[in-house]
């Protein structure tokens, strides 16, 4: 299936309590960064995570790299993120590369993005040291 239009690229600042979200649909290089711990996560998500699903499974035979890059983030999000990861392994057992970079500066968060990983099966997971 080809895309009948070009999907905006979705840039959204981040907040005190919320990450920044930076998707480029061209390039198909995703990223998510800061905090996220927000009251309502699906109000903040559902509309973009959306729309980045609906792209996504388009995708044939594509390069696709998503960069987490949350040094805080809470339960109600971590399930966001989950569902994230499932969506990438999904991507790639449709025939595309995707690699996820889990950044981290603390053993805490690496080991959260470890924990989070341990159900994908396709999609490459690479933990990413920040330097100090």
């Amino acid at each position: 299936m080809t895309e009948n239009k070009k999907l905006e690229n979705i840039k959204i600042e981040g907040g005190e309590n919320t990450p920044e979200i930076d998707f480029d649909f061209q390039t198909n290089i995703y990223k998510v960064s800061g905090m996220s711990y927000m009251e309502d996560v699906r109000a903040f998500y559902d509309a973009t995570l959306e729309k980045l699903e609906l792209h996504l499974s388009e995708l044939k035979d594509q390069d696709v790299k998503f960069l987490f890059d949350l040094s805080y983030f809470n339960s109600s999000s971590s399930r966001v993120v989950f569902c994230l990861f499932e969506t990438l392994d999904k991507t790639a057992m449709a025939g595309n590369d995707v690699s996820i970079e889990w950044h981290f500066d603390d053993e805490d968060i690496a080991e959260e993005g470890e924990e989070l990983a341990e159900d994908i099966e396709k999609a490459e997971f690479i933990l990413v040291e920040k330097d100090a």
